[in-house]
């Protein structure tokens, strides 16, 4: 990431030994392109973004996609705005990243202007106060890119991430576009598990049977895993760049999975429930726009109090003002974004800007619905609470039968009750040994809602485990609960 001409694509073109830049329209990366490497026998890949201004949203994209960003800084130009947009896009996600002093075989090279530079926007790199990584390098030369290389693997091992080859591939889509003669096609980057040949894909509302799956060069492949960019084609719409996607087995199994991701949207309303979290507490992207100055103080103090250990408002931006088209392009690349107004309304532009992105705008004229409207907001994106409710305990006095998962068996209830359809644990003295869940109840050979304690009584459960004479059965049931949420220091 950095400004325009700084070298990013040259570097990438060094560690690729290919030559994207002669492909780029003038010379400026229009697009984030995705391009894999083998280095000491470890694969990396390499998203490349836009320097240009006219591309901060997708330089955005690629800074919440990437585990490690590098910023490109050339040493005879230094830091530029859109340098500092793309440390601010950095900084913003939380990511790790390493400081690459570019061009440095120049003659004006000057890397000690460049971390002064970077030094006033808040950023201090090793040797300079700081701890964040720094390597001197020339992309046209090569000097310095093999200690780049390292400073990224040292900065991958110290955030010690990890993927599972062996489960369904799931990651996020980087690139699309309709082909005249390939359809839909989508440029996936694979976060975690292996996408195959034969998988079926789900982005949101478009799915793809993979029947063809290349790499970032062009070549087939039967299938791939975490951290490769992989291209397919067939997709039954063009899929939104930045969404997540999912693999599945199965056709089936993939329409079950998209309809089920359908029906989750449609109990919610526009933005979805925000993804990203910092420290483990998840956050509302605002933006915040008020009649007066102090309308905005007033507002902006009311947001501090709305802080909660599990969500917290997050202002991107607070300015005078109707709302305009640079507001909703604030909070475009954050999910879940909202453009809010007191006194103010949106220009029309801003309207049809905000339906496109997908951004909710709202405006008030009373500060305490703007701040109700909030605090509701803010509980209904916590996720809520399920709670176990125990009913009961039963001993197990004979196992009639087994066919594979499913049991019957009979017991006397010693304590509480037990309930038809109950979620129950096995115990056998004090280990326990799995769970399972009633799918019939009787008394007296006769079903039964409910039998109380000191009743005997027959059940039929699913449970995928061993249950023999003598066990204790736990009966439970399991309550979806409005979460309470917790001031800080309460």
């Amino acid at each position: 990431m950095g400004h325009i001409d700084h070298g990013k694509t040259t570097l990438l073109d060094f560690v690729r030994k290919s030559n994207v830049v002669s492909r780029e329209s003038g010379g400026i990366t229009q697009h984030i392109g995705a391009y894999e490497i083998v280095y000491n026998d470890r694969r990396m890949t390499f998203l490349d973004t836009p320097g240009h201004e006219v591309f901060s949203k997708m330089r955005s994209r690629g800074a919440r996609v990437a585990d490690v960003a590098i910023l490109v800084v050339a040493a005879d130009d230094g830091v530029k705005p859109q340098t500092l947009e793309a440390l601010k896009a950095i900084l913003d996600v939380h990511i790790p990243f390493v400081v690459a002093v570019n061009k440095m075989d120049k003659e004006a090279a000057n890397p000690d202007k460049v971390k002064s530079e970077l030094a006033e926007a808040g950023t201090l790199v090793e040797g300079w106060g700081g701890n964040v990584p720094v390597a001197y390098i020339s992309a046209k030369t090569g000097s310095g890119v093999p200690d780049l290389l390292d400073l990224i693997l040292l900065s991958v091992d110290l955030e010690e991430l990890t993927g599972d080859p062996e489960t369904q591939a799931s990651g996020v889509v980087i690139e699309s576009h309709l082909d005249a003669r390939r359809g839909a096609v989508a440029s996936l980057l694979i976060k975690n598990g292996t996408l195959r040949k034969g998988d079926f894909v789900v982005i949101r509302d478009a799915i793809a049977a993979v029947k063809i799956l290349e790499n970032d060069r062009g070549e087939l492949k039967t299938e791939a895993t975490f951290s490769s960019p992989v291209t397919v084609l067939g997709f039954s719409k063009v899929p939104a760049v930045g969404e997540e996607f999912y693999s599945y087995k199965d056709k089936k199994s993939a329409e079950a999975g998209m309809a089920v991701s359908q029906e989750l949207r449609a109990k919610t309303t526009a933005p979805a429930v925000v993804a990203g979290r910092q420290e483990g507490m998840m956050i509302l992207p605002l933006v915040l726009k008020t009649d007066v100055v102090g309308s905005r103080e007033a507002l902006e103090g009311e947001l501090e109090k709305l802080a909660f250990m599990e969500i917290a408002p997050r202002l991107l931006k607070s300015d005078v003002g109707d709302i305009v088209d640079d507001d909703v392009k604030s909070v475009s690349s954050q999910k879940g974004g909202v453009v809010i107004g007191f006194k103010v309304k949106p220009s029309v532009s801003a309207k049809v800007l905000a339906e496109r992105f997908g951004i909710e705008i709202k405006t008030f004229d009373v500060v305490y619905e703007l701040v109700d409207w909030l605090k509701t907001e803010l509980r209904r994106r916590v996720p809520p609470e399920v709670r176990r409710v125990e009913h009961g305990k039963l001993k197990i006095l004979k196992v009639f039968k087994r066919m594979h998962d499913r049991y019957v068996f009979g017991g006397k209830v010693t304590a509480g009750f037990i309930r038809n359809e109950d979620k129950f644990d096995i115990v056998h003295g004090v280990e326990l040994k799995g769970s399972g869940k009633i799918v019939n109840l009787q008394k007296n050979k006769n079903d039964a809602a409910e039998v109380k304690e000191g009743a005997e009584c027959g059940i039929s459960g699913d449970a995928a485990i061993e249950i023999l004479e003598g066990d204790m059965m736990i009966a439970y049931a399991e309550e979806i609960v409005d979460r309470e949420l917790t001031k800080p220091n309460a």
